[in-house]
């Protein structure tokens, strides 16, 4: 198997992918609740304040009809008694049949107004007969003793009025009284004496009408205000539980942010380290696989990749150690100079025939600069050349003043083909001063 190849892990719930899945849907289903919560306090405030629209405020309204209505009857009917129109008769039964409608209208709108509904509605039909005996009471004539009671009656409203003037501890009740006694003097000379009883009984019903009608009234408020109170509570419950529900939800996102780094950033994070530690040449590194998901297997994986590489970094390293013995043990049997200097044009190898030349030992001649080494200043310049890069790969050439016969560069590359340094092989080798005895030799 191919070591950048993963395995499956075993347990299924510990992939990443699966992670990730159940985080999403668990971020998903967060909002489930939230939107249910609301969803359904929104509804039920929704369909409350519906039921206010259509039935309450349908109600109140019904109620200020009925008392609207019955008030213009009471009127139309004041004024036929006073100026015997049957105009104001027809107006009144107009207005008793709308009160009428809208009383079988709240019947509908709330049960338990079923009994006072009917009791309005028989209480209109009532006062809708009595208008009928309103037509007679201008043919009755009044007799002296009626005529006697109505008398006797302005005497008991002046009485009242005088002891209401005298008396300032009974004064409200004595003008009460007194009022009531108008009243009666008032309707007893519109409609006469006769039709006292007559009156009486359209007062009472008329009473009994408005105070049904006010019960209409005082019901549909009291459905508002529960109502009102209903709207307020729902929507206190709900900006509870909407709260606990976030509350819930910002927990569990925490929850999400702290659980997913850890198994997902961290494992990557170090894997990251260890990849930036193997780019710098350090393979002495190992993961600590956390769990048995991709990553964990990613990690496994690594270790086995830098053990191979470390093996094959000490084979490497052992190779180039034997490669590095054998070019000594030859360049140290041979009877040509042989030099080795990296970048900075520092030596780093030299031979036992290449001493002469250097005039010091080999160690006292390592890490000096080529500019320090006196016998080699002729190939200080080419020597620049060539690890600068400017020169070909390899150059043979007779350098003036160079004790030698012939010296032979050439450029050291990585596997890169980035110059790492220069060798100088320089064929046989000798001390300036051999070679001034060996040049005055052949001139004699």
């Amino acid at each position: 198997m191919s070591l950048t190849r993963l395995r499956r892990p075993r347990n299924g719930s510990a992939r990443i992918q699966t992670r990730i899945a159940l985080g999403m849907i668990a971020s998903a289903l967060l909002v489930v609740p939230l939107v249910l919560v609301a969803m359904f306090y929104t509804g039920r405030m929704a369909q409350t304040a519906s039921q206010m629209a259509e039935s309450d405020v349908e109600l109140l309204r019904i109620g200020h009809a009925v008392t609207f209505h019955f008030l213009e009857a009471r009127r139309a009917e004041r004024n036929y008694l006073i100026y015997d129109d049957t105009a104001y008769l027809t107006a009144v039964r107009a207005s008793l049949q709308s009160c009428l409608i809208a009383a079988r209208r709240s019947r509908t709108l709330d049960t338990l107004l079923s009994a006072r509904a009917d009791s309005l509605v028989a209480q209109l039909d009532a006062y809708r007969g009595l208008l009928d005996s309103l037509r007679r009471i201008p043919a009755l004539r009044p007799d002296p003793a009626r005529l006697r009671e109505l008398e006797a009656l302005r005497a008991r409203h002046r009485l009242a009025l005088r002891q209401a003037a005298d008396d300032s501890s009974g004064r409200d009740s004595l003008l009460a009284l007194a009022a009531g006694l108008a009243q009666q003097l008032e309707t007893a000379e519109i409609v006469g004496y006769a039709g006292l009883a007559l009156s009486e009984r359209i007062r009472s019903t008329g009473d009994a009408i408005t105070s049904l009608a006010s019960r209409i009234t005082a019901r549909a408020n009291q459905r508002l205000a529960e109502h009102e109170a209903r709207v307020r509570r729902l929507s206190a419950w709900s900006q509870r539980n909407i709260i606990t529900v976030l509350i819930i939800m910002v927990g569990l996102v925490v929850w999400l942010v702290i659980r997913l780094p850890r198994t997902i950033v961290l494992p990557v994070k170090r894997i990251a380290n260890a990849l930036a530690r193997a780019e710098t040449g350090d393979l002495d590194v190992r993961i600590t696989p956390r769990d048995k998901d991709e990553l964990g297997q990613l990690a496994v994986q690594l270790n086995r990749v830098f053990a191979r590489l470390r093996e094959i970094d000490e084979r490497k390293t052992g190779y180039i150690q034997q490669l590095e013995r054998r070019f000594r043990a030859l360049a140290n049997d041979i009877g040509e100079g042989v030099l080795v200097f990296n970048r900075e044009a520092s030596l780093t190898y030299a031979n036992a025939a290449s001493v002469p030349l250097l005039g010091m030992s080999v160690a006292e001649a390592l890490g000096r600069k080529v500019a320090e080494l006196p016998g080699l200043a002729p190939l200080r310049e080419q020597l620049e050349n060539v690890l600068a890069g400017a020169a070909s790969r390899q150059e043979c050439d007779i350098f003036p003043g160079l004790s030698a016969d012939a010296v032979c560069l050439e450029t050291l590359r990585d596997e890169t083909g980035t110059v790492t340094g220069a060798l100088a092989v320089i064929l046989n080798p000798r001390s300036p001063e051999t070679a001034q005895t060996e040049s005055a030799e052949a001139t004699a």
